[in-house]
């Protein structure tokens, strides 16, 4: 039926009068309708978030203007825990994600809204996701939070994992995004507001083995006037490898500047030598007294120095519980430590979880160095899908039962994981190996060997604008400690082919330490050639003998007739040497390297168990023969 052609004829209707007015329904009021805005804060503060994502994309369309409210952080959060199970495309989530966020109000409308974000993204995703990381740091950018503990911590997460081209465009970018706030908002910016920013760039990349990078963005800051700090300066220089060579291209940038006087920021407290395994209390309280300062302090004890006095409580502990008809709770100190160390800083915390590690991998409880690892560290530089698998399979299941087994029974509540260094990415490694059969050794040994290749490679450019930003692991989370378990089981049989794993760390850069020499020392004095063996224990002496004349800095040679103390390292590669001698029968090389350990270093009976027992053996080879 077609609509009329002529207007009507609004004579017919009455004007509203008091005959009306009076026979309204009492209470009634007229319904005001919902802007787009309100409906579509009111649908996700309900948690309808597909309606809410399929309105916001209407008025986007229709530029529809939507009013930044705070409750749209709960839209943002729903979008993160798609990117963990693939529901969605990785893009069309993060374009989502960044599209929520930026609709939260400015930092002078409402502070402090990006907690449970940056919560959710740093420690409870799971996996790496730069770029996401990357997009979140923007939108704070433009919010006017460019230079709090979020932004920090964007900046510090690029710098480790990406290449050096790409945190430098992500600081480009962000300054602009900083200065677009403050020229929308009309606030005055302070003169000093990203000097902080660059400065958390500039040390993590030193830290992570990236001087280079380090020091073009140092360039890179003084070009757009912005100050490095000196202590950042000279954290730069401490963890160059050449640093000469840092500090000539700092002067050029700053010609007055001058390395201040400090320690080396690797340098670790002097730790005092508490016998292993007394149960002396006198000896225990001092030792406790010592852990629980350097725990506090800056520089806090080695793990090494942690586990030698858990043995020594273990032990007491152990005596206590037999002569006592009440015993007291034998991992009591050890929780208060364990409190101790993480109440206080992120480095205490990731000494503490190595610390763990260690224990069981002493006690060959592999499957808990896996579980401890997981517990307070993100999965980064390890074979993660064989982890994860022995970590979720029966043998992970049934150590999360046993309870009884861990160092500290109650597991602690960590709040926020940590990065791990290479010593602890190290352990994992062993751990996998050691449930590993010899085809899967042969694959995850190929795979060590690119992951180390790719973080040593140089920089190049990523693509941002294509959503993908590429992982690059920094060199220094891998070192010789990797290539361990690789050796051992070759140089119990084939020396000469644990030889070439040292080959391979040579070609990538790995200079190998002490305890790879002594692996393929024990090796080749048990099954392959005893002169080869005698040159590697000169060799790794010789080592030791020109690191302490480098750390001696010029200071008076101790007499030449009075026997050096060695270091403990040297003594266990002596140690490892005299055993396989004395286990493949060549019983005259074994006592040659005894009397070098008496002569050269003055040893004594009693002073290490592992070198008692090693002699004991040759004793007892001598008897036999």
């Amino acid at each position: 039926m077609p609509y009329p052609t002529t207007h009507p004829d609004i004579s017919v209707f009455e004007d509203m009068s008091e005959q009306y007015t009076s026979v309204s329904t009492p209470g009634a009021q007229a319904s005001t309708p919902r802007t787009s805005s309100e409906t579509l804060a009111s649908l996700v503060s309900i948690g309808n978030f597909q309606a809410a994502e399929a309105l916001r994309q209407e008025m986007v369309a229709h530029n529809i203007p939507i009013t930044n409210d705070f409750v749209y952080v709960r839209a943002a959060l729903n979008v993160i825990p798609k990117l963990q199970r693939a529901e969605d495309s990785t893009q069309r989530c993060i374009d989502s994600f960044e599209e929520w966020l930026s609709l939260l109000p400015d930092r002078h409308v409402r502070l402090d809204l990006y907690s449970a974000i940056r919560d959710r993204i740093f420690h409870s995703l799971g996996h790496l996701n730069l770029q996401l990381a990357y997009r979140f740091g923007l939108v704070l950018a433009s919010k006017g939070y460019y230079g709090g503990k979020a932004a920090n911590q964007v900046v510090a997460y690029l710098a480790r994992f990406t290449w050096p081209s790409v945190l430098q465009r992500y600081l480009q970018e962000l300054e602009g995004r900083a200065r677009d706030y403050h020229s929308r908002t009309g606030i005055p910016h302070p003169t000093c507001y990203l000097h902080g920013i660059y400065s958390v760039g500039v040390r993590t990349s030193a830290i992570t083995g990236r001087a280079e990078g380090a020091l073009q963005l140092i360039s890179i800051a003084h070009s757009r006037g912005i100050r490095v700090s000196d202590r950042t300066l000279s954290v730069v220089v401490g963890y160059a490898p050449n640093q000469q060579y840092a500090i000539d291209q700092i002067r050029i940038v700053y010609p007055s500047w001058s390395m201040p006087l400090q320690t080396s920021p690797d340098r670790i407290v002097r730790e005092r030598g508490f016998r292993e395994g007394s149960t002396d209390v006198t000896t225990l309280a001092a030792h406790l007294r010592f852990l629980r300062n350097t725990l506090r302090s800056t520089t806090p004890p080695s793990p090494y120095a942690i586990i030698n006095f858990i043995t020594s409580y273990q032990a007491l502990s152990r005596t206590s519980a037999s002569a006592s008809a009440h015993p007291r709770s034998p991992t009591r100190v050890l929780t208060l430590l364990r409190a101790l160390a993480h109440r206080h800083s992120k480095k205490s915390t990731g000494i503490w979880a190595l610390t763990e590690m260690l224990y069981h991998r002493q006690r060959k409880e592999y499957i808990h160095v896996l579980l401890a690892f997981f517990r307070f560290f993100h999965p980064v530089g390890i074979p993660i899908k064989l982890a994860i698998s022995l970590v979720r399979g029966p043998l992970g299941q049934q150590a999360r039962e046993e309870s009884a087994k861990r160092l500290v029974r109650d597991p602690y509540l960590t709040r926020e994981k940590l990065w791990p260094s290479a010593e602890d990415a190290a352990l994992v490694w062993e751990a996998v190996l050691f449930f590993s059969s010899k085809i899967e050794r042969h694959g995850l040994y190929t795979l060590l060997l690119t992951l180390v290749k790719k973080s040593r490679q140089q920089d190049s450019e990523a693509e941002v604008s294509q959503g993908t930003i590429a992982l690059q692991l920094p060199p220094v989370m891998f070192n010789d400690a990797h290539f361990s378990p690789f050796i051992i089981p070759l140089a119990k049989h084939s020396p000469w082919k644990a030889s070439e794993v040292l080959r391979d760390m040579v070609g990538l850069g790995i200079e190998p330490k002490m305890v790879q020499w002594s692996i393929i020392a024990r090796g080749y004095a048990q099954h392959g050639d005893p002169a080869i063996a005698l040159r590697i224990l000169d060799r790794v002496e010789e080592i030791e003998l020109e690191t302490n004349n480098g750390a001696d800095n010029g200071e008076e040679s101790p007499q030449q007739d009075v026997p050096r103390r060695p270091s403990d390292m040297l003594l266990g590669t002596h140690t490892n040497v005299l055993r396989g001698f004395a286990l493949g029968g060549e019983l005259e090389h074994a006592r040659h390297v005894e009397k070098r350990l008496v002569e050269r270093f003055g040893y004594q009976a009693g002073y290490r168990a592992a070198t008692d027992a090693a002699i004991s053996l040759l004793r007892e080879r001598e008897e036999a023969a």
